[in-house]
């Protein structure tokens, strides 16, 4: 399916979202207005280079992630 070009001033409905996840991203869903997905890691030492990665990647984005 081809997605169309993105206007800075459009908003993407739930299903439109969904779709698109499905799509491209199947491991990310949409819940409660979030995308967001889920990770296991082998404990707290793989979830402390997890969570620093994600860190530097948004930083380099200037996007903030909210992790949990």
């Amino acid at each position: 399916m081809g997605w169309r070009e993105c206007n800075h001033e459009e908003t993407y409905s739930d299903a439109e979202v969904e779709a698109r996840l499905k799509e491209e991203l199947p491991h990310w869903y949409l819940e409660n207005g979030w995308i967001r997905r889920k990770y296991k890691t082998s404990g707290w030492k793989g979830t402390l280079i997890v969570v620093n990665t994600v860190g530097h990647l948004a930083e380099a984005a200037f996007h903030h992630p909210d992790l949990t």
